[in-house]
């Protein structure tokens, strides 16, 4: 496929060693960590925003869409949460082509700096009782500027690091990336927890839903201070070398897809695979204990904490076992373990087995969560070539998260209410078990070796 491609194009895929080689030999420990922590901080940031607009759907939906019906008022709000996931697809054709063509960095600082201004904007909105329909006009508004940022976040921050990475370390380095992503998620949550408790909910109402999101932009300044004092990656800085030494020809959208389909294919897939399993498992999984299969809110919010502080564990861990044992065997033991494990777990729910057989199966869709958590950040952006890997990797990924990793919630309530059949998660993370196999199916494992050139 891609290997067999001409060097000059767009669509490579050729190994040369020189990519790795270049710029890497000095960059020493303190530059690697540099630049990990600084685009892994970026990263917990995005997610931390994101995390507090969705825990405090109920104070946003009050003070943005006051109607009398409540279930109204949380469509409303979690529409305008979908609304930033909807548009993606449109910042991966954005910032890709940025981050190709400017630098990777240029990219990443870009992102952060329009999701902060985003943020902050939100935290400035007046109410619905103030302004009236032009409040969840503009709250909708900033949420798809929010979405529009991360369309650009996720994927250039796996290739920032990955190219930063040496060959040998580049699953375990990348694999922190995952654990910023968890753990902004985690203490978005329990800020608005802490700010909700000590301020009230009368509070809350009236101006203390403010506070998360002003906390939230103040972070992002600093990420964006620190991302400004990153240097370039080794790889793009070659690239700039080699377009000074000779001229290279610009890459229309449709040329760069007509040369990487297959491995856009791949990426979806495997993306398909991850996001809906983080989805199902960890975001609906207690949703649908508690209103279909009935389990008490407090088993169901120990549930989401316990998986959430497994992933926050291990990630690293699984990201070094990548490293050794190879991302190719990893990624296919967590399309088995997924495949494997969802029908015995959403059989247990449902017999309402004790708890030592609860957690043993959802140990086994972690374990598979975790495959896909400590190596994906490495794989994808093996997948591509220098050239065109910003672009790929953003259009491929946030294509695939939107349709299918966004709306898994969505579409799992909506078909147990028209097939009565409370196995249909289960099923449908048993599909995208077989998505991700058929993925990997003829992929090249990178595990230890350069990235394509």
């Amino acid at each position: 496929m891609t290997e067999n491609m001409t060097p000059d194009s767009a669509r490579v895929g050729t190994e040369n060693p020189q990519e790795n080689a270049a710029g890497q030999h000095d960059i020493g420990p303190r530059g690697l960590a540099k630049a990990v922590a600084g685009v892994t901080f970026g990263n917990m940031v995005e997610w931390f925003d994101f995390a507090i607009y969705s825990s405090m759907s109920g104070v946003m939906a009050q003070v943005f869409f006051p109607v009398s019906n409540k279930l109204s008022q949380l469509i409303a709000v979690y529409a305008a949460f979908a609304a930033g996931f909807l548009i993606r697809p449109l910042g991966g054709f954005l910032f890709g082509p940025i981050g190709d063509k400017y630098g990777r960095r240029t990219a990443l600082v870009a992102s952060i700096a329009l999701m902060s201004i985003a943020t902050f904007c939100i935290s400035a909105i007046p109410g619905y009782r103030s302004i009236g329909v032009w409040a969840p006009v503009l709250l909708v508004g900033m949420r798809l500027l929010q979405g529009l940022s991360t369309g650009g976040e996720y994927g250039g921050s796996c290739i920032f690091i990955a190219e930063y990475s040496p060959d040998k370390k580049r699953t375990f380095l990348t694999s922190w990336l995952e654990f910023g992503n968890t753990t902004g998620f985690l203490i978005g949550g329990l800020m608005v927890s802490g700010v909700t408790y000590c301020l009230g909910w009368e509070a809350m109402l009236q101006w203390g839903w403010r506070v998360p999101f002003l906390l939230a932009s103040m972070m992002g300044v600093i990420a964006l201070y620190i991302r400004m004092n990153v240097d370039e990656t080794p790889v793009f800085r070659h690239m700039q070398e080699e377009k000074s030494h000779k001229p290279t020809r610009q890459n229309p959208m449709w040329d760069i897809f007509k040369g990487e389909w297959p491995n856009l294919l791949r990426s979806a897939g495997l993306v398909a695979t991850f996001n809906v399993t983080y989805y199902i498992v960890l975001g609906y999984t207690p949703t649908y204990l508690a209103n279909i299969a009935g389990y008490s809110q407090t088993f169901c919010s120990n549930l989401s904490l316990a998986i959430s502080l497994c992933l926050l564990v291990f990630i690293p861990v699984f990201g070094w076992m990548g490293d050794y044992i190879s991302r190719k065997t990893m990624l296919l033991a967590g399309c088995l373990f997924i495949g494997g494990g969802a029908l015995p777990a959403f059989l247990a729910f449902q017999a309402h087995s004790s708890v030592l057989v609860i957690s043993a199966c959802m140990a086994v869709l972690i374990t598979g969560m975790l495959c896909f958590h400590g190596t994906m950040p490495a794989t994808l952006p093996s997948l591509f070539g220098s050239a065109v890997r910003y672009t790929c990797l953003a259009v491929s990924y946030n294509v695939s998260a939107s349709l299918l990793g966004g709306t898994a919630p969505l579409v799992n309530t909506w078909l147990i209410a028209r097939t009565q059949d409370a196995l249909v998660p289960a099923w449908y993370l048993v599909v995208c078990a077989v998505i991700g196999l058929m993925a990997l199916w003829g992929l090249k494992d990178r595990t230890g070796q350069p990235m394509p050139a």
